[in-house]
């Protein structure tokens, strides 16, 4: 056994966190994820028909991630494809029977919650308690074997999970996702008891065919259209919409385009209304078709359905999108992160009853869809940012002082986690005679060339005539 397989990066209850140091590893449980987890088709409830004929497992689907269940010279342990690692005194791990050298088990990591259902948010919160970690919580639910004894299990999905009922003896945090062989008719069935009434969050469906299916409910989503690109052959047409969502400090998150928005008489009311909000942009983005979006002024709310979202990519990576944001000089890029990506989105009406705000087409929409990757449980804080830039400028008026004031901070933080921008912009406004008092903006930027360019934009828009700089 090699002693340096496992580097220890923090605790997890009892047991540790890691990452694998064996890159050939790695590699496997990457292009497993590319190859079988990655190849899943959407499957909504209208579609249950279209299903291939001949024999079909079907399976819960669980609200969880993609970990492996790996034994080597009789070391056990979990880990993800991206090769982080939890290892060590976890009930999920003492539930384990003898295995075979080098073997691999695919599953869902979950947390375990009674009477009501798991969401991978809640792992998300367990996997970041540290030493504290209820790992009592964490459960390993296996439905396919990879490995077994160095050799690859390249028989019928029937074979595999056969062997596995064998290799995996239920426990409280352990156990073979059940499946059943059943047809069309019994899936809808199974769908409406089980899946439509919220008790679990979809189905597996597994066809003879080697396709591999999700159904799951549609999501909708309700998103501000910032841009718009048009048919080259029809210039008066929309091809499709750009939509975004707002975080609470105003900023917006691109979620991505939708071309799929109804008939051509739709298609060009929407273009008469969206060409009467274009808006300048400094912000650049590019439509699948490689065609430029125009930018508008973000003042309508579409709402959209999807068969669903995806926040990893095949290779177990965090998809990321373009951070921007409107000021009185149109739209400006501020850098990016994390957030999903939409699946077959549909747009199926505009919201005319919602407004462009935090509440209506805020951010925490998708939230859930996005775990939480710096699960290394480290102790150790984040690094401190600090503070390149502070000015204040004061204006007396009526017998009242107002006060604006800009600071540029230096994260120091995105490369530990890519969640944290490198630069933030931090503008705040103060005056005592307003109905709100206190207005803040709050810009990203991915470099320090790009913060104080944001913050010269600040100040020549908010600092005028009779403002005395006093820092």
């Amino acid at each position: 056994m090699k002693s340096d397989l496992i580097k220890n990066t923090g605790k997890l209850g009892k047991g540790a966190l890691g990452t694998l140091t064996d890159a050939v590893i790695i590699d496997q449980l990457a292009a497993y994820k590319r190859r079988i987890a990655g190849g899943y088709r959407p499957l909504s409830e209208d579609e249950i028909e279209k299903l291939p004929s001949g024999k079909m497992w079907v399976s819960e689907k669980i609200d969880g991630e993609l970990w492996f269940l790996i034994s080597i010279s009789e070391r056990t342990f979990l880990s993800n494809p991206r090769g982080e690692v939890i290892d060590g005194n976890v009930p999920v791990l003492a539930q384990v029977g003898k295995l075979n050298n080098q073997t691999i088990i695919a599953g869902e990591l979950h947390a375990r919650k009674d009477g009501s259902r798991a969401r991978v948010g809640d792992l998300a919160s367990l996997m970041s308690g540290g030493g504290a970690a209820k790992t009592e919580a964490i459960g390993f639910a296996a439905f396919d074997l990879i490995q077994e004894d160095g050799a690859s299990s390249a028989g019928a999905y029937e074979e595999r999970l056969e062997r596995l009922k064998e290799l995996i003896k239920e426990g409280s945090n352990l156990r073979v996702i059940p499946s059943e062989t059943i047809g069309t008719a019994e899936i809808r069935s199974l769908y409406k008891k089980r899946v439509v009434t919220g008790e679990i969050e979809g189905l597996v469906i597994r066809a003879e065919t080697g396709m591999t299916y999700k159904l799951k409910p549609l999501v909708t989503i309700d998103a501000a259209i910032v841009a718009y690109t048009t048919k080259a052959d029809q210039p008066d047409s929309i091809r499709s919409i750009l939509l975004a969502l707002m975080h609470e400090d105003g900023s917006y998150q691109l979620l991505g385009g939708c071309g799929n928005m109804g008939s051509e008489d739709d298609r060009k009311a929407l273009l008469t209304k969206l060409s009467a909000l274009k808006t300048e942009s400094s912000a650049r983005y590019a439509s699948d078709g490689g065609g430029l979006y125009t930018f508008v002024k973000p003042e309508l709310v579409a709402e959209i359905t999807v068969t669903d979202l995806q926040a990893q990519r095949s290779d177990g990576s965090m998809t990321q999108s373009l951070m921007i944001h409107h000021g009185a000089s149109g739209w400006a890029s501020a850098g990016m992160r994390p957030a999903p990506r939409l699946i077959h989105p549909v747009m199926t009406r505009l919201r005319t009853d919602k407004k462009v705000d935090q509440t209506d087409v805020r951010f925490a929409q998708v939230e859930p869809y996005i775990p939480v990757i710096d699960q290394s449980g480290s102790d150790e804080p984040l690094p401190k940012s600090e503070i390149i830039r502070r000015e204040v400028w004061t204006k007396e008026a009526k017998g009242q002082t107002a006060v604006r004031k800009l600071v540029v901070l230096k994260t120091n933080k995105e490369a530990v986690n890519s969640a944290f921008p490198a630069y933030v912009v931090h503008w705040s406004d103060y005056s005592a005679g307003r109905a709100t008092p206190l207005d803040k903006e709050v810009r990203l930027a991915p470099s320090e060339a790009e913060a104080m360019k944001i913050a010269e934009g600040m100040i020549g828009d908010n600092i005028k005539k009779g403002w005395e700089k006093v820092q």
